[in-house]
């Protein structure tokens, strides 16, 4: 036979367990997109995406390693990088883990990660990944969001020797994300 006291406990405890299901983390898609921005010295720029994660929590939007061609998204042209469902709630930034990058100038020289003639150095990109900048928190609501990360390549490689015949390239990562 069960004591009053054993059996007000289970109840509290069975109502407490009905009370809290459905409570946990909500979760909401979340679609990550890349852009660009022309470049007059640059006819292409490939890099090679791992994976993409929101901080804190290491939240993975995708980890399918994917190639893409900066360069051939301009003038509103946009490419689908991963998605995922995320928890909702705000993260301080997203990261890139970029693990190689290859840029082609307008004239056919080519620079590559791992080169010895002609490097091409991407710096924190396979190990942290590259941090994508927000005007403030990503806010990832019970709707979901489109974040869109603009690589404006002018911006990102810079020229290592004379600018009419460098030696080198340093990715210097000034991207920028919005949240849509």
């Amino acid at each position: 036979m069960r004591s009053p006291a054993r059996s007000l406990l289970t109840v509290a405890a069975v109502t407490g367990l009905l009370a809290c299901e459905g409570s946990g983390p909500q979760f909401a898609p979340v679609n990550l997109y890349l852009k660009d921005a022309p470049s007059d010295q640059i006819a292409s720029a490939q890099v090679w995406i791992s994976r993409a994660y929101l901080v804190p929590g290491g939240f993975t939007i995708t980890d399918t390693p994917q190639q893409f061609d900066l360069l051939t998204l301009q003038n509103g042209v946009t490419a689908l990088l991963g998605n995922n469902d995320i928890p909702v709630g705000d993260y301080a930034q997203l990261r890139l883990v970029v693990d190689s990058a290859l840029v082609t100038l307008a004239d056919g020289a080519t620079f590559a990660d791992g080169s010895t003639s002609r490097m091409l150095k991407v710096p924190s990109g396979s190990a942290s990944g590259i941090k994508v900048g927000f005007a403030g928190q990503v806010h990832i609501d019970p709707a979901g969001a489109d974040i869109v990360v603009d690589f404006p390549v002018a911006e990102n490689f810079v020229f290592q020797g004379p600018a009419s015949s460098p030696h080198g390239v340093l990715f210097t990562p000034t991207l920028r994300g919005t949240v849509q």
